[in-house]
Parts: C-alpha cells; structure tokens; sequence
C-alpha cells in the first residue's frame, strides 16, 4: 500500500495527475482472523517489498501449519526457498505470465489448465551460469569487499548456496472475464500438496487474496487512512500504526456480535463503518464502561452479503487533501 502526493512540473509549474511514492507500507493481514498482523514501512528509496515479506514471515512463528497469499510484486526465486524452508509454512505467489519480468518456463506454458510440479536450478555464480546456460542467474553481490555498482546493475537478494535447486509446484487456472468475455489465465506457484489441494481448491484461495484489497479500503475510506493530518514522516507512521490498531480493535468487536436469526433471503453482515463510529463514540464520551450497551448498538447497524457481485473498478488519481480541511 503506498501513499503519494501530486508533484510538480518544471515547464509551467502546474500540478500533475502523476504522483509519487512518499510511504511504502508492507502489511500482513490475517483473513480468517480480520486483523493485521505486521507492518513494515519503507522509504521510497529503500522500498523493497520481497524482502520484507521475508522479514515479516520470518517474525511470523507461529505453531500451526499456515498459508501466505501473495501477488505478482512477490514474484521471485528468494521467498519460494524462503516458504520452502521455514516450519509450518505454506505460500500461494500469483505470477506474472508475459513480458520479460516473467519466468520463462511460466512463459512457456500451453494454453490450458495444467498442475506441474517443476524445479528451478538457481545459481548466483557466473561461471556457473556459462557452463549451464538454463540455469537462472540471479545478480546477487556475492563479493563484501566491493559497494558500489553501476547504476545499469540490478542486483536481487539471495540467501543461500551459491546453487540451489528450488522445489514449488506451479497451477495454471482458467478465469474468464465477464466484463469483456475474454479468457485470461491466472498462473500460480505453491508448495501445497495437489492431494490435498485440487484445481478448485487453488481457484477458491485464489479468490480469497481479494479480501486483502477490502480490508484496505474498510482501512483508507471507513477509518481515514487515505491522507495524513502531519507532515513529518515519523507522524505518519504515528497515524498509520494508530489506524492498524483501530482497524482490529473494531474487528475484534465485530467478532463478539451477533445478528439475530431472520428469514432473509441474502446473509447479513455487521457495518464496519458504523461499528467504528460507535466505537470512537464509546471511547471519547461517558459512554465508556457500559460495553454491553455498545454492542446492542453495534448489532442494530447490518447489511446484507451479496456474494458474486462484480462492478468495474473507477479509476481515478486521489489528489492531496489540505492540511487545514485535514484539521476541521
């Protein structure tokens, strides 16, 4: 999730739709639980979003067997070994299937659903390389004595053997867009096991990733995380953390309620919105202390579910908001 700012031209000093980067926020989100579980912010100069996927799986530790959704920015040979190696840890990485970006044997896959199990030698050695042309060279510095690069260089990180043969097993799915009626496919890599995860299996948690991108806007537009109220970047991480809590505190009371049995004919749902209103409410006023008040309140504001919807997505740039309104 990244927040930006307009910026400015040098021709005519006119403010563009083009924006930049100011904060790169790498956060992992609990779906089944509906609460954030890490945040690791970067700088525009030192985003590196695969590394701190890495960082934070690393942190994770958790006791049971568990999963990672990750999408095509996470495409890469380090977090597949990662995911391979750590205890109780299994990953789904949505791929990229064109372009040069792309995996050339994933590139290569015939235009039908298949479940391969492959294996990707990767070496960081360029004589490795030359002696073995399929391998994959990956530009890490493997020489500590030197620290400065060419600016054309790009290096990756890799944090093992100098050759590693990595293990995953790649899914290929069939999605058709009702939109346009055009096939497109979705290719995935996992280390989950094709007996106990099937192609529908795989298409189910595809879908799952979506709940992310909802919990992101419940987290931007509900509880106000789409601008900042200070300048200086230590407050807004100040902000940005405070709004993380918030968001699983409102969760967590989500969790308590109940919504009494009806005969309706869609499933219904507690509001988030209004549930967070209430929430600020109740610990801003004398209403504090009576909880059981709070939540009859909460349980009174639901919505129906209506599952399969699709709508196509506004886009549109999201201006600067001024600080003085930010205020009011």
């Amino acid at each position: 999730m990244q927040y930006s700012d307009k910026k400015k031209t040098s021709a005519d000093n006119k403010l563009t739709t083009k924006g930049t980067c100011l904060i790169h926020a790498n956060i992992l989100y609990d779906i089944a639980n509906c609460c954030y579980l890490d945040c690791l912010l970067q700088s525009r100069k030192g985003m590196d979003e695969r590394s701190a996927a890495v960082h934070m799986l690393q942190n994770l530790r958790l006791q049971h067997r568990y999963i990672v959704l990750m999408d095509r920015g996470y495409e890469s040979f380090n977090p597949f070994e990662h995911g391979n190696r750590l205890a109780n840890c299994n990953y789904v990485i949505r791929l990229k299937t064109q372009g040069k970006s792309a995996i050339r044997e994933i590139s290569a896959l015939p235009d039908q659903e298949c479940d391969l199990e492959m294996t990707f030698n990767i070496t960081n050695s360029a004589k490795q390389k030359k002696l073995h042309p399929e391998y994959h060279k990956i530009n890490a510095p493997n020489r500590r004595y030197k620290d400065k690069y060419s600016p054309k260089y790009r290096t990756a990180h890799w944090d093992f053997e100098s050759f590693c043969p990595v293990h995953c097993r790649i899914v290929k799915l069939k999605i058709n867009d009702p939109l346009s009626g055009k096939t497109e496919w979705e290719v995935l890599a996992t280390n989950l096991s094709p007996s106990d995860f099937s192609l529908s299996e795989m298409r189910n948690l595809h879908h799952l990733r979506w709940d992310i991108e909802s919990s992101f806007r419940k987290l931007k537009y509900d509880l106000g995380a789409v601008c900042f109220h200070s300048k200086k970047p230590a407050f807004q991480e100040i902000e940005l953390y405070s709004q993380l809590i918030m968001f699983n505190v409102v969760n967590r009371i989500i969790s308590l309620c109940r919504i009494a049995d009806a005969h309706r004919k869609w499933p219904h749902e507690i509001d988030f919105k209004e549930t967070a209103n209430i929430v600020h409410r109740y610990y801003t006023r004398p209403m504090i202390g009576n909880s059981k008040q709070m939540i009859e309140e909460i349980e009174a504001y639901h919505h129906p579910v209506r599952k399969g919807r699709q709508y196509p997505r506004p886009l549109r740039f999201q201006g600067s908001v001024s600080l003085n309104y930010r205020i009011s």
